[in-house]
């Protein structure tokens, strides 16, 4: 199941993805581990990412028309922030078949394949430490015979090794400037609320001035848009924009496309720290009913839940309470945008509810790797529930006067 393994040269997130962890069909759906994959990379499809795959070796090989169906999964939205895709160990015939498919269907996207038949080949590239690569894996790229001589000089003129790299770098690199505080993305809202000077008389009502900057322009100017939140803006839009927000700038949101503005929100969100929603809390709540036929009593559990779990967080209370009642505007404006509970909750439950720094480790067996992703799974599917629920009663747990408020 995909993981993180650290940043490339451009500091992009690089992603994992190992063959031999693939179970067998006959026991595990595979479209369940197909909405597992497309879950995990809603996490990052916001911004520029890489993704390796290690092809071989594999216990298990899904069939093709499995394959078919996820490649046109992989919509416009996964492909156009993925910078490149490294392919190691692929056998022959699959690769054949990849090209073919990917020249008929995407020569754009093909530009963007590289494969590699052994690890130093990929060493070439793109850093990677060994503790993200199984050791099935790197146990069978030590049985493969050796390149040939061309190849390896070729390898060897660009391989990387921590010494060799550490050696270039100090050669080549100009002097580091460290990079200058952030002012907006990826801090408390503790953080936040002192640079915005908030006093304590004030703490019941604080939104961070960056969050009311964003949605008050979307309010303005996107509740009609089609699809909003579900559509990536530009890689270099969004990166500006944020950029310039991070600098304490009061940017004027509407030089930029409305989904840079939609995208900077559930930006704001993921990078949060502390998530808003905790994976406890959701744990805690279970799996809900559908939304739709939910009893009084069920409304009175998670009311006292979010009492108890809310309780001496203010900040985190005001801005869920802010954020619910946007997107219920959002949801007023459906018949316009198509955006319903349900498609908001797909598309906001990763950013509000994570683990605030995403694990690393490498699931050592394909048990631990698919216990891995029934966890996030549950998660996920429990979560988009539970936010889809308080996107729709919002007014019931956060009513305009102050009683009977959470």
């Amino acid at each position: 199941m995909p993981y993180i393994a650290g940043l490339d040269n451009d500091s992009r997130p690089i992603l994992v993805l190992n063959a031999c962890n693939l179970p067998d069909p006959e026991k595990i759906n595979y479209d369940l581990i197909l909405a597992y994959i497309l879950t995990r990379l809603d996490e990052f499809v916001e911004n520029d990412y890489v993704l390796i795959f290690f092809s071989s070796p594999a216990h298990y090989r899904p069939a093709w028309m499995w394959l078919m169906r996820a490649y046109r999964a992989l919509d416009r939205k996964y492909k156009k922030n993925l910078k490149a895709l490294y392919v190691v160990h692929l056998t022959r015939t699959y690769r054949i078949i990849f090209d073919l498919a990917n020249r008929i269907t995407s020569p754009k996207f093909a530009r963007k394949l590289h494969y590699f038949s052994m690890l130093q080949e990929l060493y070439g590239v793109i850093r990677l430490s060994s503790q993200f690569i199984p050791k099935e894996v790197i146990d069978y790229d030590t049985r493969l015979p050796p390149m040939m001589p061309s190849l390896a000089g070729r390898s060897r003129s660009l391989s990387w090794s921590p010494s060799s790299y550490s050696a270039s770098k100090r050669k080549a690199a100009p002097p580091s400037v460290p990079p200058l505080p952030s002012l907006a993305f990826g801090l408390t809202l503790e953080n936040l609320a002192r640079r915005d000077n908030i006093q304590e008389a004030d703490q019941s009502t604080y939104i961070p001035s960056v969050v009311r900057h964003i949605v008050n322009h979307l309010e303005t100017r996107g509740l009609d848009t089609e699809g909003l939140f579900r559509k990536s803006p530009a890689t270099e839009e969004l990166s500006r924009a944020k950029a310039e927000l991070n600098r304490g700038e009061l940017i004027d949101l509407a030089r930029y496309d409305i989904n840079v503005a939609a995208s900077l929100l559930k930006v704001f969100l993921k990078e949060l720290p502390q998530p808003l929603v905790t994976a406890k809390f959701c744990s805690e709540i279970g799996r809900l009913p559908d939304p739709e036929t939910c009893s009084t009593d069920i409304f009175e559990r998670v009311r006292n839940a979010l009492v108890d779990e809310y309780k001496g967080k203010p900040y985190q209370r005001n801005l869920l309470m802010y954020l619910l009642r946007f997107l219920d505007k959002v949801v007023q404006n459906a018949d316009k945008n198509l955006m319903t509970a349900h498609n908001l909750a797909v598309v906001f439950t990763p950013a509000l509810i994570h683990d605030g720094n995403s694990s690393t480790d490498v699931p050592a067996t394909q048990e631990e790797a698919m216990a891995t992703a029934a966890v996030y799974l549950q998660r996920m599917s429990e979560g988009t529930t539970l936010i889809r629920y308080l996107i729709m009663n919002q007014s019931r747990f956060f009513p305009l006067s102050n009683e009977n408020t959470i």
